[in-house]
């Protein structure tokens, strides 16, 4: 009799302080619109769905990360833990703002929504600059080649005009050549010629000599 007493007693102080708990009071998180079931599964029955910021009282809890929960119109059900938070959702607290401090939240969005911009388009400029940078690194390449076949090229030009000079100089080498052995050979004629000449005039003489004493 005392043991169903006493076990009775405890079930008694744990339904008491059940409430404490069950009255938590948990909101749905920003940006979404969750489902209410009416079991610990996806595959039980929907009974609500809950738009971000609805209120509901935390009733109890399972392991597999379902909590039962009392919504504001007294229906009861299963809903994601990881869908509830504690904290007023920031919907709930900008609207409850007064004017300046909207304006100023706007101003902090705005700004926000900036700082996304200037990060787009900090990330675009860096892109183009790499491109850039990589079309400028090609063109020094390029400019390093176009240098080296020009100063390649400066040198067979030097190289060629070196051999033209030489081969001028031998054209008027072997032209003065060629003169000189053209003038020995018309001197050597000339000198054939005169002496032919010399010899047949002597002869010539001797004959009208000899010619002028047998007379």
């Amino acid at each position: 009799m005392k043991f169903r007493m006493v076990t009775a007693a405890i079930i008694a102080v744990l339904l008491a302080a059940a409430p404490a708990v069950a009255q938590e009071t948990l909101y749905v998180t920003d940006q979404l619109r969750i489902t209410v079931r009416s079991g610990p599964s996806t595959g039980n029955k929907v009974i609500a769905m809950a738009e971000t910021g609805a209120k509901m009282n935390l009733l109890g809890s399972k392991p597999g990360g379902w909590s039962l929960v009392r919504m504001e119109d007294g229906k009861e059900g299963w809903a994601l833990t990881r869908f509830l938070q504690k904290e007023r959702p920031a919907k709930l607290r900008l609207a409850e703002l007064d004017p300046a401090n909207k304006d100023q939240a706007r101003r902090l969005e705005l700004m926000h929504e900036e700082n996304q911009n200037l990060k787009k388009n900090l990330s675009q400029t860096e892109a183009k600059l790499a491109e850039l940078q990589t079309r400028y690194d090609k063109l020094s390449a390029d400019a390093a080649d176009v240098m080296a076949l020009k100063d390649r090229h400066q040198k067979l030009q030097a190289q060629f005009d070196k051999q033209s000079k030489q081969n001028t100089e031998l054209v008027v080498e072997n032209k003065s050549l060629k003169f000189s052995s053209n003038l020995k050979w018309f001197l050597a004629g000339a000198g054939v010629l005169i002496i032919g000449w010399l010899m047949g005039l002597a002869l010539h003489r001797r004959k009208k000599r000899w010619n002028s004493s047998i007379y």
